[in-house]
């Protein structure tokens, strides 16, 4: 009897367990799990990204910028430049989209402390630039411009010359003996010149994209060209900013970024002949700072025999006539033997205007070129 008993509470107890069990409320079959929103950290947020307008900017939106006088790959802003330019410094660098981390990279200022760069220009932010998204410092004194990782153009500002590289630093180059949209670098020529070629051109914003072109050369290749002129490379430069091509020969020249001032056609006289000696100026810039150099370019042409033995640029701070002793001052003189092309330095005062004529002694007669004039802006700072 006992044991009957005990089997009968057993029994109920486990009914009760079963039941219990069985209404306990079941999850819908269509339920979604509730899920915990995952938000990134301060931490893992890029600390450089790209804008809508496809420039650089950190976590913040703050922009920063390239500096021309940068292109070896060094800071060369300094003292009262980092206070209106900071230096950028990131240790650990992640990206937004567009972006690529290994374009990214650190210097050493002098000064000791760290400095992000990107594609080798060191990064800065302007100090006047207020409001995330500012751009207040692109083109300042034409040598500050906004960080963008597309540009196939920039500007180079070193040893007192401005010239046109690609994004990487390296220099380009005219060949004089070059046509408007024709390369005459052919063969041999170009295993010391190499082609530039870029599908599209982006530059900073004080260069009209709509200058640059492309052309096939002899070769088969595409050639990209600045104001119909075919670019190279010169294969002797090593390094970013190396200009060792400049004046090669006297007929390979950097390529000057800022619009050149008109030459106009000379006129002729009405006696004048195909083999009268002539000069004309072929190239300077319309403007320059004070206490920079800046270059001329001229060509001499005709005589019989064409003999050059003297040509120069005489300047003066002002006006002359066509006389050697209306200029007080002149570039080195140079010789050789028409048709030839001549380039030479003129150190441009602080302040004032420069006026120049080009002159040349082609078979024992003086011939010069109209005269011309430089502007001259002041800089209170060189930034």
């Amino acid at each position: 009897m006992k044991k009957s008993f005990s089997f009968f509470v057993i029994f109920g107890i486990l009914a009760i367990l079963l039941i219990s069990g069985c209404t306990q409320k079941q999850p819908a079959a269509n339920q979604t799990p509730v899920q915990t929103p995952v938000t990134k950290s301060a931490s893992e947020q890029p600390t450089v990204k790209l804008t809508t307008g496809n420039y650089i900017v950190d976590n913040a939106g703050k922009t920063l910028y390239f500096f021309t006088k940068d292109v070896t790959e060094d800071s060369n802003c300094s003292g009262s430049c980092i206070n209106l330019w900071p230096a950028f410094y990131q240790e650990k660098i992640s990206v937004s989209s567009g972006l690529i981390s290994s374009d990214f990279g650190t210097i050493t200022r002098t000064d000791g402390t760290k400095q992000t760069t990107f594609k080798g220009w060191p990064l800065y932010y302007f100090s006047r630039d207020v409001s995330p998204g500012d751009i207040k410092g692109d083109g300042f004194n034409n040598i500050w411009f906004v960080a963008r990782p597309d540009y196939t153009i920039f500007i180079a500002d070193k040893d007192n010359l401005i010239f046109l590289v690609d994004s990487k630093g390296n220099t380009l180059y005219n060949f004089t003996k070059d046509g408007a949209g024709v390369s005459n670098c052919k063969g041999a020529c170009l295993n010391l010149w190499s082609v530039f070629y870029s599908q599209n051109i982006v530059a900073p914003s004080i260069i009209n994209a709509s200058d640059f072109g492309v052309i096939t050369n002899s070769a088969g290749s595409k050639q990209s060209t600045y104001k119909q002129m075919p670019l190279y490379y010169f294969n002797n430069d090593t390094a970013r900013g190396d200009t060792n091509g400049e004046n090669f020969n006297k007929v390979w020249f950097i390529i000057e970024p800022y619009q050149l001032a008109a030459v106009p056609a000379p006129v002729q006289s009405q006696v004048a002949t195909s083999s009268a000696p002539g000069i004309k100026v072929t190239s300077f810039p319309s403007s320059a700072h004070g206490d920079t150099i800046i270059a001329v370019r001229w060509e001499v042409s005709g005589g019989t025999p064409g003999n050059i033995s003297n040509t120069a640029i005489l300047w003066d701070s002002k006006s002359g006539s066509a006389t050697v002793s209306d200029y007080s001052k002149a570039t080195v003189i140079q010789t050789g033997k028409t048709l030839q092309q001549f380039s030479a330095e003129i150190n441009i005062p602080p302040s004032g205007a420069v006026y120049f004529r080009a002159h040349a002694i082609v078979d024992g007669t003086d011939v010069f070129s109209q005269e011309y004039q430089i502007s001259v802006s002041v800089q209170t700072s060189g930034y």
